[in-house]
């Protein structure tokens, strides 16, 4: 009989996790462990009204904080700097306890890919935006975060392994990365190319990693954003100008209910802390904050228990 324990910590940004249960064999965390306190004006003032026209479109950041707070790139990036250096003395803080530590980055946490798509250029193209998007999620978890700590394990696009169970990691996804909505919006060449390159980088990427599993074992799907249109993706603050709106991972639900791995971890919607079921895979939203804890308990390849704590959560 194997019985595996393993803590689950929610989305830091920045804040030492409190650990509730102390005995475990493993630790899972779904990322943003970098601060956003540095950035955090910047970015509620720009989340309410990215939605509004400006000068005929959709207004890209840098030039939003430049033209409202006449804040300079380079003086932004001094606040990052400082936002990922709080996230590695947590990634510190876990490598400490000598358990392995499986992690994918979250939208805070810096990892974002090449594009050659100017912000500019994509204000006012949806085809650029979502082409700017896709190609930024497809980056590498950022070296500062997990040099030389040799508990951290980097799971993004990657199939890791525990001693009874697989993991496959996919984070960095803020939000739903495709929709059907998208072919009213783009021509066909438009749309079959961005349809390409989600089916081929995301899903195909992640379904290739999944077929060198070890089929004798269980597998979690690790991602940073939970699975999109579930109870635990729901946007519930009245404030937000989506409110009411599933803001969960396209890719993570497809993925679930192609391949129906055991269970799928996931945090990013703060709003929400618990587990649902989607189709044959539980899937826990492990909340926001360093004093929310979550314990898997595994046993001869199936879910023992799952804990949560606090059990009141908000």
């Amino acid at each position: 009989m194997t019985i595996t324990k393993i803590l689950i910590i929610g989305d830091l940004h920045g804040n030492k996790p409190k650990i509730h249960f102390k005995d475990f064999d493993y630790i899972i965390a779904p990322g943003d462990i970098c601060s956003d306190k540095y950035q955090r004006k910047y970015l509620k003032a720009f989340i309410k009204s990215e939605w509004k026209k400006k000068e005929g479109g959709r207004i890209g950041f840098y030039r939003f904080i430049k033209l409202k707070f006449n804040l300079d790139i380079k003086d932004y990036k001094k606040f990052m700097k400082y936002s990922l250096n709080d996230g590695r003395k947590i990634m510190e803080y876990l490598d400490s306890f000598g358990k392995p530590v499986f992690f994918v980055p979250g939208n805070w946490d810096q990892s974002w890919g090449k594009t050659k798509i100017k912000e500019k250029d994509a204000e006012n193209n949806i085809y650029l935006y979502v082409k700017h998007w896709l190609e930024l999620m497809l980056g590498k978890t950022n070296e500062r975060l997990i040099k030389n700590l040799d508990n951290i394990i980097d799971c993004h696009f990657k199939l890791c392994e525990g001693n009874n169970f697989n993991i496959l990691g996919y984070g960095l996804s803020a939000g739903p990365e495709w929709g059907k909505k998208l072919k009213k919006k783009l021509n066909k060449k438009q749309y079959n190319e961005l349809k390409k390159i989600y089916d081929i980088k995301y899903l195909g990427k992640l379904s290739d990693e999944y077929s060198k599993r070890n089929k004798s074992k269980p597998t979690i799907l690790l991602t940073h954003n939970v699975p999109y249109d579930t109870k635990l993706d729901k946007i519930t603050d009245k404030s937000s100008p989506v409110y009411g709106q599933h803001y969960g991972s396209v890719v993570a639900r497809d993925f679930i209910l192609k391949h129906k791995p055991l269970i799928c971890i996931g945090g990013h919607m703060h709003e929400h802390f618990g587990k649902i079921k989607l189709g044959k895979t539980i899937v826990i939203n492990v909340g926001f904050g360093g004093k929310v804890n979550t314990l898997l308990t595994l046993k001869n390849n199936k879910i023992k228990s799952i804990s949560l704590y606090p059990k009141k959560y908000g």
